[in-house]
């Protein structure tokens, strides 16, 4: 796989994780800060690519007060890479506060080159047992294996 093709799967996963969650019911918005911890891929035949991925994560949230603010841990992902040049990557995440409560995700690309895409609350332990928000995801790309994840939904 070219560089700048698992570059951009890097990217379509470091989406991945961009899912918060709030207090009040509304509009949030907020940038996950990531770090990829490994990429393994295999050619399954000739022009088509897996890969799966391992990430480090930060939500930094719009809006300090917010549960979800400065949550870290980790997520998983999947990508497709096809001869036709498309992506497809989906994941889960789970996040801990400084609680100890965790938040459960999951995410899927919404586009041809994986860069873009939705997310939802799946839930999870303390005060994000409850979770069940939704909304959009964008990657923007870093140095080296970083990349910024800007999410904006609905949160309740």
């Amino acid at each position: 796989m070219i560089p700048s093709k698992k570059l951009l799967c890097l990217v379509a996963i470091g989406i991945g994780c961009a899912i918060p969650v709030a207090a009040l019911a509304g509009k949030c918005a907020g940038t996950n800060i990531n770090n990829l911890v490994s990429w393994d891929q295999t050619e399954i035949a000739k022009g088509t690519t897996h890969a799966t991925l391992r990430v480090m994560s930060v939500t930094v949230n719009d809006d300090p007060s917010a549960p979800s603010h400065l949550v870290s841990g980790e997520y998983v992902g999947v990508c497709m890479m096809t001869p036709d040049g498309k992506t497809k990557c989906s994941g889960t995440c789970a996040r801990a506060d400084k609680d100890g409560d965790v938040l459960s995700e999951e995410w899927i690309s919404t586009n041809d080159t994986g860069d873009k895409g939705t997310w939802r609350n799946t839930g999870g332990t303390g005060k994000f047992a409850g979770a069940t928000n939704s909304g959009q995801w964008e990657v923007h790309k870093l140095q080296g294996k970083a990349t910024a994840v800007r999410w904006t939904g609905s949160c309740q």
